[in-house]
């Protein structure tokens, strides 16, 4: 059986730029998130390293404790 060709599909948009918001972290910019979910966390930093390989920014996380709570932070520092 062969597959139906589609014609004039619409491509959706990549879903990267949505959830973590990358792309509008300008220099010395920087968002946390909660370290309660430790897969998260390691999802957040797989997708920052790859976005910086991808568009040649520098981004850079760190575990801080703000208001007693354990956050990650990610900072675009180039």
């Amino acid at each position: 059986m062969e597959p139906k060709i589609d014609k004039n599909i619409e491509l959706p948009p990549p879903n990267f730029k949505l959830k973590w918001s990358f792309h509008r972290l300008e220099i010395g910019d920087s968002f946390a998130i909660p370290f309660d979910d430790e897969k998260e966390v390691i999802r957040l930093r797989t997708a920052a390293s790859a976005y910086n390989q991808r568009h040649r920014v520098k981004l850079t996380t760190r575990t801080v404790y703000e208001d007693g709570d354990k956050m990650l932070r990610v900072w675009r520092i180039q």
